[in-house]
């Protein structure tokens, strides 16, 4: 009977130092965010609809977000959800399916700030170019 209690606790406590691992991480990735981003706590607290002080609390790993501030971060900061709860920092990068398109775009930081804006350029040409054959179909204009 005592062992069986001693594993128990074990196995509380362990789960514990795991949960409050995650908000760690959690929260040192939800700062780092919000510094790439040039955003103060005030800033991005108010863009969450929460108070600064509960931002804080989840920066450093004392409080968790809610499913609602879970989705805002995810929208602000236009990051994969796994991301946010993933120990692996690689997968701050965007998910490409297509491994050619994905090794080209690691070469992009390479070029000069003229060709980065050419290629910019040009992908948002082809994006604009997507959505408006998209709303021409839903509306029934172009078949």
């Amino acid at each position: 009977m005592f062992h069986s209690n001693k594993f128990n606790i074990f196995t509380c406590n362990a789960i514990y130092w795991i949960i409050k691992v995650l908000k760690m991480m959690f929260g040192d990735k939800l700062k780092k965010l919000r510094k790439d981003k040039n955003l103060s706590q005030q800033d991005l607290a108010d863009q969450l609809d929460v108070h600064y002080t509960h931002l804080n609390r989840m920066e450093n790993g004392h409080a968790q977000p809610s499913y609602e501030v879970i989705k805002k971060i995810i929208e602000i900061f236009e990051v994969d959800p796994a991301f946010l709860f993933n120990e692996n920092e690689d997968s701050s990068e965007p998910s490409i399916k297509n491994k050619n398109l994905a090794e080209r775009l690691k070469l992009i930081d390479s070029l000069t700030p003229e060709d980065q804006s050419a290629i910019t350029h040009v992908i948002d040409s082809m994006l604009t170019k997507q959505k408006m054959k998209r709303v021409l179909q839903e509306t029934g204009i172009a078949s």
